[in-house]
């Protein structure tokens, strides 16, 4: 097992004990659940008409409603993406899949 260790740092590895390996297993799994944004279906629906270019006017005419409450939407997918844009959310929501 130290022969395997010294192989491994030598070829660039680093060597981890399973308690250690598990737990670094544990951190990239909470990452990967913390991208569960928690967006509601109108929200999702919402970002994905603005994906595909679409105004706050249309996007209001669309699914009946005003265009503040476009607005707010949009501020609480600012606020649960960590963005500070339409095109950062956009563009956001496209690296993460969470539009098609």
């Amino acid at each position: 097992m130290l022969i395997q260790a010294i192989r491994d740092v030598q070829n660039g590895g680093a060597p981890m004990s399973p308690a250690i390996a598990r737990q670094v297993l544990q951190v990239f799994h909470q990452n990967e659940s913390s991208k569960n944004y928690q967006l509601s279906e109108r929200e999702k629906e919402i970002l994905q008409l603005l994906s595909y270019g679409n105004s706050y006017k249309l996007i209001a005419a669309a699914n009946k409603i005003s265009i503040e409450t476009v607005r707010r939407h949009l501020q609480n997918i600012y606020q649960k993406l960590h963005v500070q844009s339409a095109t950062e959310a956009v563009s956001k929501a496209i690296r993460e899949k969470l539009v098609k």
